[in-house]
């Protein structure tokens, strides 16, 4: 008898681990999944935004791909409430859905500062298609915009609001820009790099209040300035998505709270993508997303292999920019770092290491050897697995090895940063 699976979150996390589930074991399965949105890539929402592909670049499969895999998809439908002991789960519309096995996969929603004015007109975040498309015309109806927030998205935001011909400035309360992913020699570099591609920014600045009557005309900032602007994105984080597991009794802390198998305090129930918390730790980056639907998959269909966290690396959407990150990137008073700086060609690559082996990486401006480096930092090679003659060819050349950082520089660049 097929077993009854019930996936709630028609996104990314969840079509991967139906995806692979279904390759593993095809036909053992009675597969419902539920969607509150028609399913497409989010992942590209940003590279739409910037005209670098289509609006129909991000739809997924179309609803052969789910029917030539026996799979029941119910679109623009939420589940609002779970019975664990009956087993089943109830939608909006009146439908009751019995399950074996039940799969959060309900993603994050974006985060909105607490300031006052956040809810004028002109204000918005930046996470589904629907936003985008507001994105995409708000040049129509707005002049100059401020992005609150230098991480990935905002980032990316910023210059696709500068592509669509709107003078855009970032708004940081950092002096770095993404500064959890780069050192500040890298932050630097990307920084000038993007002003050359037309986005502003107003960094050591944290947002006190948005300006206006109804509508949006500024910002007022703690230290008692201010910066105009009559569009605003608020491009500041996401949190998970934990109010129904919460409703229906499973553990949640700032995710949906899950072990080594994926599985929550319910075994029947587990959770993957950006609304589960694994070992205190939730991830919003594709790489880990896919890994945690592999492990769950064999998980399911009775192959397990304990997850024990993934790595992330962090790329930048942006056409001209050549960035790459991974894993510890800034050093303390154990690590080691190698770097090689080309000032002229804006190319700085660093390797972190702890203990004699690599733990982390930066490429900036030639990000060739990524895979590279990925590999060493996932599987924590040791530091004379480097290839330092494919990843320092100028220093093959020269007859000389990798730099390895002076203690006190390292010190030193700790404390500016």
């Amino acid at each position: 008898m097929k077993k009854r699976l019930v996936v709630i979150g028609n996104g990314l996390a969840g079509i991967q681990f139906l995806e692979r589930l279904l390759l593993m074991k095809p036909s053992s399965f009675e597969v419902t999944i539920i969607g509150k949105e028609p399913a497409y890539k989010r992942y590209l929402l940003s590279r739409i935004l910037q005209k670098d592909v289509t609006l129909e670049k991000a739809d997924v499969e179309d609803g052969n791909w789910y029917k030539q895999r026996g799979i029941r998809l119910i679109e623009n439908e939420t589940v609002i409430s779970i019975d664990p002991l009956g087993r089943y789960v109830k939608t909006e519309r009146g439908r009751k859905l019995a399950y074996d096995i039940l799969v959060f996969a309900t993603g994050a929603h974006p985060h909105v500062l607490p300031v006052k004015g956040a809810g004028k007109s002109g204000v918005m975040t930046f996470r589904s298609m629907n936003d985008c498309k507001a994105l995409m015309e708000a040049p129509k109806q707005y002049r100059k915009a401020a992005v609150i927030g230098a991480g990935i998205l905002g980032l990316e935001t910023a210059m696709g609001l500068v592509q669509r011909g709107m003078e855009t400035t970032v708004v940081h309360h950092q002096p770095n820009v993404m500064n959890r992913q780069l050192d500040r020699l890298a932050s630097e570099m990307l920084q000038e790099d993007l002003e050359k591609l037309g986005i502003q920014f107003a960094l050591r600045k944290r947002t006190k209040e948005i300006l206006g009557e109804a509508c949006a005309e500024g910002l007022s900032f703690s230290d008692g300035t201010s910066l105009e602007a009559d569009f605003v994105v608020m491009a500041v984080g996401v949190k998970p998505n934990v109010e129904l597991a919460k409703k229906s009794g499973v553990d949640v802390h700032r995710g949906i709270l899950v072990n080594d198998y994926l599985q929550t305090s319910d075994p029947h129930i587990y959770a993957i993508g950006e609304c589960a918390e694994h070992r205190d730790v939730t991830y919003g980056v594709i790489d880990p997303i896919i890994d945690q639907a592999e492990h769950l998959a064999r998980t399911i269909v009775g192959r397990p292999e304990q997850y024990h966290g993934s790595i992330a690396s962090t790329t930048l959407n942006i056409s001209r920019i050549s960035l790459f990150s991974i894993g510890q990137v800034l050093e303390t008073e154990d690590t080691r770092t190698y770097q090689w700086i080309d000032p002229i060609r804006h190319i700085y690559k660093k390797i972190v290491t702890l203990h004699g082996h690599v733990i982390g990486a930066i490429l900036y401006g030639d990000t060739s050897e990524a895979v590279k480096l990925a590999k060493l930092v996932n599987r924590l090679a040791p530091v004379s697995e480097i290839p330092s003659n494919q990843l320092f060819p100028e220093e093959r050349k020269r007859k000389n090895k990798l730099t390895l950082v002076p203690k006190s520089d390292q010190a030193s660049k700790t404390a500016q940063s």
